[in-house]
């Protein structure tokens, strides 16, 4: 399978926060159709330097992205690429001693042969769009979804739950631990079979979810417009009302082929 896609539109902002904790991969101002990786990151607020975590976060897994020439994220290379990202935690905890901890969400995304591997930590979203509904979702780590699986509490308690916004995963370190690789948390990891032409990813923060809910995305990623024009409408809905940092990726499919192209041979004078 050979996926090709249109320019992707991302986009980051500090909302009513006095800092942007969030960060996405690539840059906002580097978003390139030729990126097969892309990553939104939601540094931990109750955590010292939350900024500094999703930054590193990503720099991490892109720079292991990078050096490994892209290879498909499967369960080791994940695990590889977050443990080059604790090492980080853990040297920059060291040069920060009044630092005590730094901790930030993950979601992945990466298209290849097979299609699109999809991986996250905490609550940042991945949602595959087609046809004006959402064909697949990430389910957010949380604290009170766990309880609900459990049969603890109901889904309607859990909406007002003291607990609701308690991650059940995310990439975390605590100043003074001693680094091992169990302290790595295993991301839920999907691959996405079924890509077509037409398809949208929506990534993002839980900030953007202040004001938009599923069927309000629903309406703006299938609108017969161009995705700059889509964000705009979203980032509408956000402006001056969601409190927190709110960032993203919109990534529409442009085509598919169940075959790599062939290149065509070169003349030998």
């Amino acid at each position: 399978m050979y996926i090709t896609i249109n320019r992707p539109v991302a986009f980051s902002h500090i909302g009513q926060r006095t800092s942007n904790q969030d960060t996405v991969y690539p840059a906002v101002e580097g978003a390139d159709d030729s990126s097969p990786l892309f990553l939104v990151c939601d540094g931990m607020g109750g955590a010292d330097k939350g900024e500094v975590a999703s930054q590193l976060l990503c720099r991490e897994i892109g720079a292991y992205a990078e050096t490994a020439h892209f290879p498909v994220f499967d369960g080791e290379h994940l695990k590889a690429a977050l443990e080059q990202a604790y090492a980080a935690y853990y040297a920059y905890l060291k040069q920060h001693p009044f630092v005590n901890r730094m901790g930030s969400t993950l979601a992945l995304l990466q298209f290849h042969e097979q299609g699109a591997t999809v991986a996250h930590l905490g609550d940042s979203r991945v949602y595959q769009v087609r046809g004006g509904k959402i064909i697949f979702q990430t389910k957010d780590h949380k604290q009170v979804n766990d309880m609900v699986e459990a049969g603890i509490i109901t889904a309607v308690q859990a909406q007002t739950h003291p607990w609701r916004n308690r991650l059940s995963r995310a990439v975390v370190v605590n100043a003074g631990e001693v680094p091992r690789p169990s302290a790595v948390p295993e991301p839920e990891l999907s691959v996405l079979t079924d890509v077509r032409a037409g398809d949208s990813f929506f990534m993002c923060t839980d900030g953007v979810l202040e004001q938009i809910d599923d069927y309000a995305l629903e309406a703006i990623v299938s609108g017969p417009v161009p995705d700059q024009a889509k964000i705009a409408s979203l980032l509408a809905l956000c402006h001056d009302k969601t409190k927190d940092n709110y960032s993203g990726y919109l990534i529409s499919v442009k085509n598919v082929q169940q075959t790599s192209p062939v290149p065509k041979p070169v003349a030998v004078p």
